[in-house]
């Protein structure tokens, strides 16, 4: 079996490689399934991630939750201590910085940290998925240490192009799965 670096690596390369038109569609397919499931509807406090380089775009997921009265929270990473606190924001534009690696974050002035335990759902990001819920991230280890913190009913959903789902990933001890994967092509529950 590949190493995971070997395999982040290659499917990394693989949606660098993706037309920005196949991303926007399926992208838009994948948001489109997420917000009608049940679970999304009833969340009030939904964490997104912020998404760069050709991942599943949440920009527009999040001006939608905006639009629906829900509340936003995007996480912050404090580098050195691997750690991600969740904050709330209330305009993207006005809110968000470019951080050193090229993502957007909350500006430092800006951040309004929300307690774990008050988010209903977190869309989770990766870079490869597996049927069980595991996933290959960035390799930094900051998802699977949050998720850790969480309250054992929140909903925790991953968002991926459906290249993104094989059958199997190597774990960890430390990784944490997620409950459910959103595909441009389906939806798979694991709990």
């Amino acid at each position: 079996m590949c190493t995971k670096d070997a395999m982040r690596n290659q499917f990394l390369k693989k949606r660098r490689k993706m037309k920005k038109e196949e991303a926007i569609k399926c992208s838009e397919s994948i948001i489109h399934r997420l917000m009608g499931l049940k679970a999304f509807k009833e969340s009030k406090n939904i964490m997104i991630y912020l998404s760069f380089n050709n991942e599943v775009d949440t920009y527009k997921l999040m001006e939608d939750c905006f639009n629906n009265g829900k509340r936003v929270i995007v996480p912050y990473c404090i580098k050195e201590e691997r750690k991600i606190v969740p904050s709330e924001i209330k305009d993207p534009d006005i809110e968000l910085k470019t951080s050193s690696l090229g993502f957007k974050e909350p500006d430092l002035a800006n951040l309004r940290e929300v307690e774990t335990e008050d988010i209903d759902l977190v869309i989770v990001p990766g870079v490869i998925f597996d049927k069980s819920g595991n996933r290959i991230g960035f390799g930094g280890g900051y998802y699977d240490r949050f998720l850790k913190r969480l309250k054992n009913t929140t909903i925790t959903i991953a968002i991926c192009y459906d290249y993104q789902l094989i059958d199997k990933v190597p774990v960890d001890e430390l990784d944490i799965p997620v409950g459910c994967i959103i595909t441009d092509k389906r939806i798979v529950n694991i709990k």
